[in-house]
């Protein structure tokens, strides 16, 4: 599916339980990019754009705290896929991730292809709080 070939910016991104209610785990504004390649690689990275500067440039000078509070604000994987057109999934196979309990495991997203975006949702999980979501990621080509 050469439509996918390339890098895509995210321009929304929200969860949504079964009450319909909106929630925006990383914030109202974020930042990401997903790459894909014909070789089948891929690569997602996104971020809170409010995300806490730590207090020094040197990593191994901040606390605990900050790192943790970082960490929620990060998520970023990489590995390969696969596509079935005929389901409207990808297939992310996950070889490494910000999330230690993601490699070995793949993460399936359904798919739709418009004129302009790649709109990528995750089958419905559960969150801290026990209750289930959709996580929704729209994505605008940008190469």
């Amino acid at each position: 599916m050469a439509r996918f070939i390339g890098t895509w910016e995210l321009e929304d991104s929200y969860s949504q339980k079964r009450d319909r209610k909106i929630a925006f785990p990383l914030g109202e504004k974020v930042v990401g990019r997903i790459n894909y390649d014909l070789a089948g690689n891929m690569a997602a990275q996104l971020m809170a754009s409010d995300r806490k500067i730590f207090s020094s440039r040197n990593p191994q000078e901040v606390s605990d705290e900050e790192y943790r509070v970082a960490f929620q604000g990060y998520t970023s994987y990489f590995g390969t896929f696969t596509i079935d057109a005929a389901a409207g999934t990808v297939t992310h196979h996950v070889l490494g991730a910000s999330a230690s309990s993601w490699p070995g495991h793949d993460q399936l997203r359904y798919f739709e292809l418009t004129q302009k975006n790649l709109i990528l949702k995750t089958p419905p999980m559960r969150g801290q709080d026990g209750e289930k979501s959709v996580h929704t990621l729209i994505w605008k080509k940008i190469i």
